[in-house]
């Protein structure tokens, strides 16, 4: 309640309508003006909740790529430069169904693969026998049986490079269809067609939004309102590229490789492992929207340039405490990945605070 009596106080300091020049409202007027904003916001976002259902697959794909990029960065990590991760895991699945089948049918399918990817798959299996065997003894235990020099070379090779010869189903792969409940897929359906429709209603909402908070505004304000939807979409769309080119990769792989290290299996269920990536890309959005908070403000000259390079401190304090709150993940490190961005970006709104100042004393006319 005291949050709306302070908002509704500043919709009357801020509405300069020529019907209303004293700008005073009663409280049920606020409250019916709300009503409407609230109302429409829910129909726009609605909306775009429902186009974006029909293509929850794609979002899917889209949110599924880090995960399973961070186990092909894994997997190339541990191979030669000449052997390709597409390769490799063909080769360790057609190993694993080689045994189960009789041998003309076995030597029929290793002939309709590529070269390296039979070759790999003749590789395998002596490997993983070496595995049995003492470190000392593995390296010649494969000179000893791999006497064809072409498979011995490469056997040597991805045995130097510590090749992962995992079947796939151990702990060095994630796993991310896990679904404990009936209704869990078709529920996180919905969630990926909210999230994904607040991004492409975030325009028209904060345009909603600003239209409520100032409202009665005159032809020349109206265009900074304008300005700032619009670069508002551009900076929003920016963090989350930002989160999920630059740290959500970075995060994944952080506890991906602390987990195999501590010998725990990497088995993601599905549904925390989208809410933790779309929590992120959505926080990572909404702190990019500083700016557009911020430089209205000077424009109308509600903040200026010396007391926002006095509060340079506090700023870079709240950044961290921000992030301490907002980020989905407690390691320092997607912390200092939220906080500074968003301390960068005030450092850009004090620059354009200064060249607004001095915008504002080269056209004051000197008396």
């Amino acid at each position: 309640m005291f949050f709306l009596k302070q908002l509704f106080r500043a919709r009357e300091h801020m509405q300069i309508s020529p019907e209303n020049p004293e700008g005073y409202m009663s409280l049920l007027e606020h409250l019916e003006a709300l009503r409407r904003t609230v109302i429409r916001m829910l129909i726009t976002a609605t909306l775009a909740m429902l186009c974006c259902f029909g293509f929850v697959d794609e979002i899917m794909a889209l949110l599924r790529y880090p995960a399973e990029s961070v186990r092909t960065q894994h997997e190339a990590a541990h191979l030669p430069a000449d052997v390709s991760v597409q390769d490799w895991v063909q080769a360790k699945h057609t190993a694993d169904t080689l045994p189960s089948l009789p041998p003309a049918t076995a030597n029929s399918l290793l002939n309709t693969l590529p070269p390296q990817v039979k070759s790999l798959a003749l590789i395998i299996p002596y490997l993983r026998g070496a595995q049995l065997l003492p470190r000392e003894q593995q390296a010649a235990w494969l000179q000893q049986h791999l006497t064809e020099p072409a498979l011995h070379t490469q056997a040597l090779a991805l045995y130097e490079s510590g090749a992962l010869l995992n079947s796939g189903t151990d702990s060095a792969t994630p796993s991310l269809m896990g679904a404990f409940q009936p209704g869990e897929a078709f529920m996180l359906s919905v969630q990926l067609a909210f999230f994904a429709g607040l991004i492409i209603a975030f325009p028209l909402l904060m345009y909603q939004l600003l239209g409520f908070i100032i409202p009665g505004l005159m032809e020349h304000e109206k265009r900074i309102l304008y300005k700032s939807v619009a670069w508002g979409f551009l900076l929003f769309i920016g963090g989350c590229a930002f989160a999920y080119w630059g740290v959500l990769p970075r995060v994944l792989g952080f506890f991906y490789e602390y987990s195999l290290g501590m010998g725990i299996a990497n088995e993601w269920r599905i549904g925390y492992y989208l809410t933790f990536a779309l929590k992120l890309i959505f926080v990572f959005g909404v702190i990019f929207e500083l700016p557009v908070i911020v430089i209205p403000l000077i424009k109308l000259g509600l903040l200026n340039y010396e007391s926002m390079k006095t509060t340079r401190g506090y700023a870079l304090i709240g950044c961290f405490a921000i992030a301490l709150v907002l980020a989905p993940a407690p390691d320092p490190g997607t912390m200092l990945l939220m906080a500074l961005p968003m301390y960068a970006l005030y450092e850009l709104c004090i620059i354009f605070a200064r060249v607004e100042h001095r915008n504002r004393q080269h056209s004051t006319p000197i008396s």
